[in-house]
């Protein structure tokens, strides 16, 4: 009797221990052994694990910066104050696109009053005279004809004809002489009121009027003068652009400094206008690196048609390089450990961990420039999980 009852526990015992190991193998994840991560295919279903070929391909990677949107500074132009004088009228606003010879402002100065008075008052005198010289000449013409009519029919001698005809040609010579000043004088008036925008002919009693005008096409950045106010002499009034062109800035990781090149060609995508490419060329790299930031200057020229991009707008610079052959995986192969980069790569019995060194990156593929092998097999879809059960001790 007692011998059966011993049976009995010893059959509960190794049945009991076997379910136990059934249980520990069901349960177990994953088995290391030897660096290889065993992994269960009732494990690798659940986690949905996949794998891929390590492989060659000629791929033309992208390099992606922020850039921020810059006014090119030989084409920012000053608008000043050509007189002193009091601001009389303001027609633009900051953000405003203008024109050349579009008219800004207007300004009463009184200096340009009495220049045109001035002018004016030697334009009367010499118009006095001209009139005077027309009267001498009338009188010189008439006594020349009667002194020519004379000598023709032999009454006077050829000496008082003589005489008369000189005196006749001097007065043609004098009014010419007064004509011809005034004509100078006028044009001179006019093109140095023109200098400072005024007018000989108009607005001659109103305080000197100056209108400031456009010096060319742009987009007004700051208005720096208000109504009423009286400013100098070459007081800049406004700033503006020609906006279509212009810079887009950008610091570069010294490390990606190789792959750039002047005249290459960029795509900008603006915050403001996600849907809209803005294309242009590198046209300026630095030759120093920030120490603070180990980053480098880097400016491309970028067409702007419309005039959308506005200074210090911000977006995403594109450089697409020229197609290379390469060893690539998909990015979700990846893992970052410790400050490297790992992979797990299919080996006999299961997976072991590789440290690799990346290359670019485009599209989701990663270049690999050292650890694998085309032809390996990698995962990657469950990587994140391995990693985590790998290094969970």
């Amino acid at each position: 009797m007692k011998q059966g009852i011993y049976l009995i526990v010893i059959l509960l015992f190794f049945t009991s221990g076997c379910c136990f190991e059934k249980k520990l193998v069901h349960h177990t994840p994953i088995q290391k052994s030897r660096g290889v991560i065993q992994i269960s295919k009732e494990t690798a279903k659940s986690i949905g694990l996949k794998t891929e070929l390590v492989e060659k391909k000629k791929i033309g990677f992208q390099l992606r910066f922020n850039g921020i949107v810059k006014s090119i500074p030989y084409k920012t132009f000053y608008i000043a104050s050509p007189v002193k004088g009091r601001i009389l009228k303001v027609y633009v606003e900051p953000n405003q696109q203008i024109t050349k010879s579009q008219l800004l402002c207007e300004i009463a100065s009184q200096d340009v009053a009495e220049l045109q008075l001035n002018i004016n008052e030697k334009l009367i005198e010499l118009e006095g005279n001209i009139e005077e010289a027309k009267l001498e000449l009338s009188l010189k013409e008439n006594t020349y004809n009667r002194e020519k009519d004379l000598f023709e029919h032999g009454i006077t001698a050829k000496k008082e004809f003589l005489e008369a005809e000189n005196e006749y040609k001097i007065a043609q010579t004098n009014l010419s002489i007064l004509e011809k000043s005034k004509e100078a004088l006028e044009k001179l008036a006019e093109k140095r009121l023109s200098i400072i925008g005024s007018d000989l002919k108009e607005n001659i009693n109103n305080g000197g009027y100056v209108q400031v005008k456009a010096s060319e096409n742009g987009l007004v950045l700051k208005r720096l003068i208000n109504p009423g106010e009286v400013v100098d002499e070459n007081k800049v009034l406004f700033e503006a652009s020609d906006l279509s062109e212009i810079y887009l800035e950008s610091n570069v990781y010294e490390k990606d400094i190789p792959e750039i090149l002047i005249g290459e060609k960029v795509v900008f995508t603006a915050e403001a206008y996600p849907d809209k490419v803005f294309n242009g060329v590198i046209s300026y790299i630095s030759q120093t690196v920030d120490p603070q930031t180990r980053t480098i200057t880097v400016r491309a020229k970028i067409l702007n048609p419309g005039n959308k991009l506005k200074p210090e707008m911000y977006g995403n610079i594109l450089i697409k390089m020229k197609e290379r052959e390469v060893l690539v995986v998909n990015k979700t192969a990846i893992q970052e450990l410790d400050n490297d980069y790992v992979v797990y790569v299919k080996t006999y019995g299961g997976y072991k961990e590789v440290t690799v060194k990346l290359g670019k990156e485009s599209n989701g593929i990663v270049e690999i420039v050292s650890g694998l092998n085309p032809g390996d097999k990698v995962i990657t879809h469950g990587s994140f999980w391995i990693k985590s059960e790998y290094h969970s001790e």
